[in-house]
């Protein structure tokens, strides 16, 4: 019996197994696929993208919809715990440089918010 091997191809929405049988790309085969057509074809028409991957309108709208979401996101940290894996989202560092200027600014809010009520509606009138 012999067996017809095929590569499993990236330009349509099926792929062919060995056997001969077509069966949808999963998830990760379609999202590889875009990002190897961005990579050799960058700055690319969503048009181009939807032929190159062999995805129709609204699929390409929504994995490009997808795509963007998760990168706007923070990075996904993953940790082994034992045989476990944890999932934790990265915090974003703050800013690490402190300005004069915004101590100042602090300060000077500081000392409004610590004036009597009469006061301090004297100031920010003075101000405002």
């Amino acid at each position: 019996m012999r067996y017809l091997y095929i590569i499993l191809s990236y330009n349509a929405n099926l792929a062919v197994t060995k056997m001969g049988y077509e069966m949808k790309r999963t998830d990760f085969e379609v999202c590889k696929s875009i990002f190897e057509v961005l990579f050799q074809n960058n700055p690319i028409h969503k048009s181009d993208l939807r032929a190159l991957t062999g995805l129709g309108p609204r699929s390409v709208n929504k994995w490009i919809d997808l795509i963007a979401f998760i990168q706007s996101q923070p990075k996904l940290k993953i940790t082994k715990s034992g045989r476990y894996q944890i999932l934790e989202l990265a915090t974003p560092s703050p800013d690490e440089k402190v300005y004069p200027e915004n101590i100042e600014a602090l300060k000077a809010m500081k000392a409004l918010l610590n004036l009597p009520p009469d006061e301090l509606k004297k100031k920010l009138e003075e101000l405002g």
